[in-house]
């Protein structure tokens, strides 16, 4: 496969810095957190969210099959597809979310006054224009797990990354490329599959 000169110039893959900011030249990726000061900032949000009785969500994205982008395209192509993905979670977001990278091709955003059924929006919104944009033609898709919050003393940034990571192992489970939504940990889940083709 031929790869576009954007891709071919893309710089080394990102890291962390000591005070969990990414760098290393990746623009889009640039204006994320790092986990460590996400986890922080998250923890000081919802904290203020349980004393005043407003709400928040967590969704958790990552890219379907991004070690076999990387070993079908190379680590260029799948970087530039990363990219795209970080830049269109960016520009999809009010001001008052915030989204870190996580790990390699998986992000996590927070979203404030967010109640389940808009969280669920917003998350299949997200899958369907990542699918739909496909910058370097890999057949990209995202699985997404999303953790809604509830008002009160369990709205807490440990519980809703546990509740969304295991929304999101939920989606990997049925094969990518859905959402799945944790109304609470002892409710059913909402479940949006992706069309079958």
């Amino acid at each position: 496969m031929q790869r576009s000169s954007a891709a071919l110039s893309r710089p080394p893959a990102p890291h962390l810095d000591e005070g969990g900011v990414l760098d290393g030249g990746f623009e889009p990726l640039a204006s994320l957190f790092g986990m460590p000061l996400f986890t922080d900032l998250a923890e000081a949000r919802l904290s203020e969210a349980r004393r005043h009785g407003f709400i928040a969500c967590l969704i958790c994205v990552e890219m379907d099959d991004f070690d076999g982008i990387r070993s079908r395209h190379g680590r260029l192509v799948a970087d530039a597809a990363m990219l795209s993905v970080a830049e269109l979670l960016r520009l999809s977001l009010r001001r008052e979310d915030m989204v870190a990278l996580t790990g390699d091709a998986t992000f996590v955003v927070l979203l404030m006054h967010c109640d389940g059924v808009s969280a669920h929006a917003k998350a299949e919104s997200l899958r369907l224009a990542m699918t739909s944009m496909d910058p370097t033609g890999t057949g990209l898709t995202v699985s997404v797990g999303v953790a809604a919050g509830v008002p009160g003393p369990g709205l807490r940034f440990d519980l809703l990354m546990t509740r969304a990571t295991d929304a999101l192992a939920s989606a990997r489970a049925r094969g990518g490329d859905c959402v799945v939504v944790e109304t609470a940990p002892s409710l059913t889940r909402l479940e949006s599959v992706a069309p079958t083709h």
